[in-house]
């Protein structure tokens, strides 16, 4: 999905309206094969306005990708749905317009290619830890002299776990200890 700026400048008084399924397989899975095995073409519907001459894109996105579980590889189908909503500008003064939560970006050679935006949001939507079904069940992993713990687990153990003071540097603590 690529449009003109200037094109999209005639809609002013009212919005473009547009509906797309896109296929954008091929460079989700090239450039993010770690995080992206497979992806759906995506169904997109939204729309385009201008709006003191910079661009206001506003869609929503359904999807279903495939990505590996955090915990043991194996592949987890998700479905995504979201919003996008991105202010483009072709002058950077205009950026003085938004604000700093706005997501505005400055165009080049007069086009705007909404199909990078797609790609950026949906590898965003890939959630830090992804799990197969059933795994949060079983045991986490472990090794020889090694184990994954959780979180809750951590913060409990260092809380119980005594101060050392007896580290290398530990003699340099009443070193200024006169001067107060």
């Amino acid at each position: 999905m690529k449009w003109q700026f200037v094109e999209l400048q005639k809609y002013k008084q009212a919005a473009m309206q547009f509906e797309e399924v896109v296929d954008l397989t091929d460079p989700l899975t090239t450039t993010f094969g770690n995080e992206i095995l497979a992806v759906e073409p995506l169904k997109v519907k939204g729309y385009a306005q201008a709006e003191q001459d910079d661009i206001i894109v506003h869609a929503h996105v359904l999807t279903t990708i495939q990505t590996p579980s955090t915990r043991s590889g194996k592949t987890v189908t998700l479905d995504l749905d979201f919003e996008i909503d991105e202010i483009y500008i072709n002058d950077e003064a205009h950026a003085n317009r938004y604000e700093i939560t706005d997501s505005v970006i400055l165009i080049e050679d007069a086009v705007i290619d909404f199909d990078r935006a797609l790609i950026e949001y949906v590898v965003l939507q890939v959630p830090l830890q992804v799990l197969a079904p059933g795994e949060e069940a079983q045991p986490m992993p472990a090794g020889e002299g090694w184990e994954v713990i959780a979180e809750e687990d951590y913060v409990e153990k260092d809380a119980e776990a005594p101060v050392d003071t007896n580290t290398p540097l530990a003699g340099l603590a009443d070193l200024f200890k006169d001067e107060d």
